[in-house]
């Protein structure tokens, strides 16, 4: 039986394992590819690390604004899409329980929110 996101080494798994399907990813792969050099992962898998801490487990780790950094990005619906459908696969992959729902729900608004505030500074088209 699944246990649910419990502590710092679970969002660990979450985000290492989330991060290795994004890079071999053929849609999504490339995008990380032309922005993370292969020697830059650590410090953005810790970024992810306080980042879904404090989603999840309410350390306060994170004080960031994330949004400007993906404004400049090749991505559209499509992306989003496909990270949703990746960090959902993974969470049920490893995790069951009220945080690991709760993880799906956040991953599901940041990528609306993100889409939406994207498109609405493109003009309404992607």
């Amino acid at each position: 039986m699944k246990q649910d996101i419990e502590n710092r080494t679970d969002i660990e798994l979450l985000v290492n394992t989330f991060y290795a399907k994004v890079q071999q990813d053929d849609l999504l792969g490339p995008v990380f590819a032309d922005r993370i050099a292969p020697d830059a992962w650590g410090p953005h898998l810790e970024t992810m690390y306080r980042f879904w801490g404090t989603q999840l487990l309410g350390t306060m780790d994170y004080a960031g604004r994330p949004f400007p950094k993906h404004r400049p990005l090749p991505i559209n619906d499509t992306h989003f899409t496909r990270w949703v459908q990746l960090f959902h696969a993974t969470v049920d992959e490893l995790f069951a329980g009220p945080r690991a729902s709760t993880a799906k729900v956040k991953a599901f608004s940041i990528a609306e929110v993100f889409m939406n505030k994207l498109l609405f500074e493109r003009g309404g088209r992607f």
